[in-house]
């Protein structure tokens, strides 16, 4: 599910998901701006509010794939953006 634009992030669907794992894609792959780990954090926090934390997985949004048709990310950018969702995903088993 992607939520890395606040606009449409209501948590309150995954109450439909309970008992699955729920992939939550919350970094934006269109650009080299690093998310802040603390906002996700949050975010991650009021997820955590509607299901089990142990359903969550992070991500993000929908992959790199579209690079080559438009989206202004470096291969360095996405490094920092592979990097953010693995000390997000440490945060989530800590």
């Amino acid at each position: 599910m992607e939520f890395d634009d606040e606009k449409y992030c209501n948590f309150s669907l995954l109450e439909k998901r309970q008992g699955q794992k729920i992939v939550l894609g919350l970094v934006n792959t269109q650009s080299d701006e690093l998310e802040d780990k603390e906002v996700l954090l949050k975010r991650l926090e009021e997820a955590n509010k509607h299901v089990d934390p142990r359903q969550i997985c992070i991500a993000t949004q929908y992959g790199f794939a579209s690079t080559e048709a438009g989206n202004l990310i470096s291969e360095e950018g996405q490094w920092r953006k592979l990097d953010l969702v693995h000390e997000l995903a440490e945060s989530l088993n800590a």
